[in-house]
């Protein structure tokens, strides 16, 4: 879930007092999308007192406002039905021209890596297709604002982003579900779609939702007061930080630091801190960091390896390293989960001491020396059997941190990073309400058609918690921006060999949270990955999030969702299920499989699964040369004949499901596991069943 991409916690509080000048949000740029036949909210920053006035050349009218004592100011315009360019103006002591304006439908996407993941894909995690969807993806009527990470203890005003047209020079860094939806809905409706992409690989759901909402959950309660304890001491702490020296590089360089010295055998590290290695240093007092570390460990080399090939082996390291040895440079790897495996020649191997110094380059998430223990060890070549173990005790210290873009240099003479102010709570992405306040609250009045979610993958050992905090969020977003229960669809995440994790739990705490009004779940039990948890297939996920948009916004005759779990009977040794969208319900492969039954001791086995049609008595039959063509019964069949055609099989098919060994059951569970290698319930639009049980797993 560890994604490497270049931003990280936002520190820098946009301003909202004074300007002298109307400033404008970065949402209200050039490019922009507005939701069509609405009221839409156009809001910006400006003098106190300043007359604003804002007009809008699709209808030439003028909406006019004053800024509030805090500098802030909000007026409404009316948008026609979709179309454009048009251009909005906005006047205060100042004039702002916004260009290139569409009129249409405005989706917000939010969630982790999976919604973030981009059309170019990933060095592990390619998307299906990419290349020559990018290729052929010229549109000016597609439109997508990715919004830059950033975190905060407190509801921010504005963020980073741009407006981007699909191009195939900018749609590489598109999220690839939320590209794919915004294709599907310009495809079938013939509407600009503009797409607002707010998210961050590797986050839980707590992250994204606001204080006021998140303080009453009985596990934040704690960590809310902290957070408001920590504001005044967080906003020391940016003054302390800007005034650290700025080293300007390539994102896609290894930054110079001036830091040589810290290679060095020789160098005094005596006052250096020590860390356990291995582990991620978020989990140390170092907490969220991201920058550059230098660790050293001093060794013994023993007389027998001398002269010999000498193997040094430290695991994956998080993200970028380069690896030392006496000084001299023997490797360095720029991904995060590679396991590094270094070669020291033989001629640079003498008895006694030595140093392997590893600089440690991380921007984003996790950092450092990290994973299996056991991997960290040096060895002469071809006699691993007498490794040395490297975990333990290794002197560290932080020389730069980079934030919002930026990477402040540290004076590594003093350690002059232990100087910086310490907030009681932790600033981080995985911190509860710290992505709501940077990344979502500067939208929180944006007109929008609705919300896709991908996101839960962060919280796969908290289901129940997950299944409480999920539609809180849904609640707390929609009470936020005053539209009322606008649409929210969300991807049951798919699965993957998560090890401990219960993947299955989460997808049921997805699966009960339809209950959540306006909302509805794309299923992609059968279009995972067991070995990624980055499925390629991101155009059938997006246009499973369209089916849903499609069906309840814009009135199509569409089957959105695959076969949902409503209702069980016990009839004997057996029970029926009975599920939503189940209209053509069939095995795919023609055997069910995968459902286990469990009785009042709560031990599943595997059960036989069988489709049923229902008894539904005396039917009066219709045909389209007749009106009525008397009554039948219609017995338990898949199929019947009706005149001179074939009708298939009746709406309100039942699943049937027995065990020998559970001769009175009393629950159900299908494709209950992490990873899933066959997906056999279908309805007859192709669309797979969620995975479920039939009383609550927790």
């Amino acid at each position: 879930m560890k994604r490497t991409l270049l931003t990280l916690f936002y520190v820098a509080t946009i301003a909202t007092s004074a300007t002298a000048n109307v400033k404008m949000p970065s949402l209200f740029t050039d490019g922009m999308v507005l939701q069509q036949k609405t009221s839409a909210p156009v809001w910006g920053f400006a003098d106190p007192g300043e007359r604003i006035t804002v007009s809008t050349t699709w209808d030439n009218k003028t909406a006019t406002t004053e800024a509030a004592a805090d500098g802030t100011w909000k007026a409404k315009v009316e948008t026609p039905s979709f179309g454009g360019p048009y251009a909005l103006i906005v006047k205060g002591k100042n004039t702002v021209y916004i260009n290139n304006v569409m009129i249409g439908e405005v989706w917000l996407a939010s969630g982790q890596s999976n919604m973030e993941m981009p059309m170019g894909g990933w060095d592990d995690a390619p998307v299906m297709n990419g290349p020559a969807d990018i290729a052929a993806s010229l549109n000016n009527d597609i439109r997508v604002f990715m919004v830059q990470r950033a975190t905060s203890f407190k509801e921010e005003g504005d963020l980073e982003g741009a407006w981007k047209h699909a191009s195939p020079e900018n749609t590489p860094l598109f999220g690839a579900t939320c590209y794919y939806f915004a294709r599907k809905l310009n495809a079938e409706l013939g509407i600009p779609v503009g797409i607002i992409n707010t998210s961050w690989g590797g986050t839980p759901v707590e992250s994204w939702i606001p204080m006021e909402y998140i303080k009453n959950v009985p596990e934040y309660a704690q960590l809310a007061k902290d957070i408001d304890a920590s504001i005044p001491t967080m906003e020391q702490r940016t003054k302390w930080l800007l005034a650290k020296p700025v080293v300007q590089y390539k994102p896609s360089d290894t930054p110079e630091l001036g830091d040589s010295e810290c290679q060095a055998a020789g160098f005094n590290d005596s006052k250096w801190p020590i860390m356990n290695i291995p582990c991620l240093w978020e989990s140390t007092s170092m907490r969220a960091f991201d920058g550059v570390v230098w660790f050293r460990k001093t060794i013994k080399i023993a007389p027998a390896m001398e002269g010999k090939d000498l193997v040094i082996s430290l695991g994956p390291i998080d993200d970028i390293d380069q690896t030392y040895f006496n000084g001299e440079l023997i490797g360095s790897v720029n991904y995060y989960s590679t396991d590094r495996v270094y070669t020291v020649p033989a001629a640079k191997v003498k008895a006694g001491k030595a140093v392997i110094a590893v600089r440690v380059y991380d921007s984003g998430g996790g950092g450092g020396i990290y994973g299996d223990p056991k991997k960290l060890k040096y060895y002469t070549a071809g006699n691993e059997k007498a490794a040395v173990s490297l975990a333990g005790q290794w002197k560290f210290l932080p020389i730069a941190e980079y934030t919002n873009n930026r990477l402040y240099k540290f004076d590594i003479a003093s350690q002059e990073y232990f100087k910086r102010p310490v907030t009681a709570a932790n600033l981080s992405e995985m911190t509860a309400t710290c992505l709501y306040n940077a990344m979502v609250a500067p939208i929180a009045q944006y007109a929008i058609a609705g919300a896709i979610w991908y996101q839960g993958e962060a919280n796969v050992e908290r289901a129940e918690e997950y299944s409480r905090t999920f539609p809180l969020m849904i609640k707390a977003w929609r009470e936020k921006w005053g539209q009322g229960d606008f649409p929210f669809y969300y991807v049951q995440i798919a699965p993957w060999n998560y090890g401990n994790g219960k993947s299955e739990e989460i997808r049921e705490a997805q699966r009960l949270s339809l209950s959540v009004k306006n909302s509805g779940m794309a299923s992609t039990i059968d279009i995972g990955d067991n070995t990624n948890i980055h499925p390629a297939n991101k155009v059938e996920v997006g246009n499973r999030l369209a089916l849903w948009a499609f069906k309840n916004v814009y009135g199509k005759d569409v089957v959105c969702s695959g076969p949902l779990f409503k209702s069980q009977e016990i009839k004997g040794d057996a029970i029926y299920l009975s599920f939503d969208y189940a209209d053509g319900l069939n095995a795919k492969g023609g055997t069910l499989k995968d459902f286990e039954i469990a009785g009042k001791d709560g031990k599943y086995y595997p059960a036989t699964a069988v489709i049923v049609a229902p008894n539904v008595g005396t039917q009066r039959v219709a045909s389209a040369d007749e009106a009525n063509v008397g009554t039948r019964r219609v017995a338990s069949a898949d199929e019947v004949n009706v005149g001179t055609r074939r009708v298939a099989s009746a709406e309100g098919a039942k699943v049937k499901v027995s065990s020998d060994k559970v001769p009175a059951p009393v629950s159900v569970r299908y494709l209950w596991k992490n990873c899933v290698d066959q997906v056999t319930l279908y309805n007859g639009a192709n669309l797979p069943a969620s995975s479920f049980q039939s009383t609550r797993c927790w």
